[in-house]
């Protein structure tokens, strides 16, 4: 009688820990290229973004004659609307503008903002940049009289990622210097109507070229700030947008030695900026009451740089190490410098 021998089955332990070696360096070797693919589909959407925005700009100026105010000085302390507001019909939020009230209102939810019902619970997706890590949203207590109107007790508004350019940091003569609350700047697209300037800004004050002029630019990732220990500490307050409101809130209101402007900077440091000391120099830190500076940093959360809107509508990504006097004159709209290569 013959026996056959056979074979065991399965692996043997050798060999199982070669393959489970062999499935681990791949994913190694794969994840990295994943990572990037993932980033940079996030790279494409946050340039879609800046793009729509700039096109709503764009549409904007088509129907009114000028790009929309950032903010408005106002009589009574109420805060006006901010531009994203003003462009709500342009990037298809035209039923929260239609049943929107502008007249006595006040759009930070500090006093009565009488179009909470709107405003409370808007969520505009591509105000958001999607590799942002931070908190999206602004959570606040609702004022007495939106809590008498059948308003929550507790209130949130979006926080958006992109923020419009008033210019140069001390750039030119249109520029003041507001004290403790820091220095305005006037000098590019985006403006404000207040003591000092009575009208907004169109195409025939952008003597330097649309092309050769920021509209807007991200803020997507943390400041980072050198703490007392020489640490470097990451901040997601100290946005343009981060305040009382969110992205409805257009700050102002007030007299002029109070007022303040929310969704827009002026360029005094480089896109990505860390400080190398502990004063928080160029604006960078805590505010009067928390509230954010007239010029914050754009930030990125995409390595290396930010995307920027140019005044015609296009959309670049500028690096962090771009020369920062080329950034200056980019975000002036009539300094009369030429640019050069970026």
């Amino acid at each position: 009688m013959s026996t056959t021998r056979r074979s065991p089955l399965g692996f043997t332990l050798v060999e199982l820990l070669v393959v489970i070696a062999i499935i681990g360096v791949l994913i190694a070797l794969l994840l990295p290229a994943v990572q990037q693919a993932r980033e940079a589909a996030r790279r494409m959407s946050c340039s879609n973004n800046s793009k729509q925005l700039a096109l709503a700009l764009h549409n904007y100026h088509d129907t009114h004659g000028c790009f929309p105010i950032g903010s408005i000085q106002t009589t009574n302390g109420e805060r006006p609307a901010s531009w994203l507001v003003r462009i709500w019909p342009f990037i298809e939020q035209s039923a929260a503008y239609e049943q929107s009230t502008f007249i006595g209102n006040d759009w930070s939810g500090r006093g009565f903002d009488k179009n909470w019902r709107a405003t409370t619970v808007l969520d505009v997706d591509f105000l958001n940049c999607p590799s942002n890590p931070m908190t999206q949203f602004w959570t606040q207590n609702a004022s007495s009289e939106m809590t008498s109107d059948g308003c929550p007790s507790s209130i949130k508004y979006q926080i958006p990622d992109y923020v419009g350019c008033t210019g140069q940091y001390n750039g030119g003569p249109l520029t003041n210097w507001n004290g403790y609350n820091g220095r305005e700047d006037y000098n590019g697209i985006f403006t404000v109507l207040d003591v000092r300037n009575s009208e907004p800004t169109s195409f025939k004050h952008v003597t330097d070229g649309t092309s050769n002029t920021i509209a807007l630019g991200e803020q997507s990732d943390f400041v980072k700030i050198m703490d007392s220990s020489g640490n470097v500490q990451k901040k997601d307050t100290y946005r343009a947008w981060t305040w009382h409101g969110g992205g409805w809130s257009g700050g102002g209101g007030g007299t002029a030695a109070e007022a303040y402007w929310k969704g827009l900077t002026s360029v005094r440091a480089g896109i990505n900026f860390v400080p190398s000391t502990t004063n928080n120099p160029f604006g960078m830190g805590d505010y009067w009451y928390g509230r954010p500076g007239y010029h914050t940093i754009y930030t990125s959360a995409h390595p290396g740089g930010a995307m920027i809107a140019l005044g015609d509508g296009s959309v670049r990504f500028i690096s962090e190490n771009i020369n920062f006097t080329t950034l200056t004159r980019l975000a002036n709209r009539h300094d009369g410098q030429v640019v050069g290569e970026y």
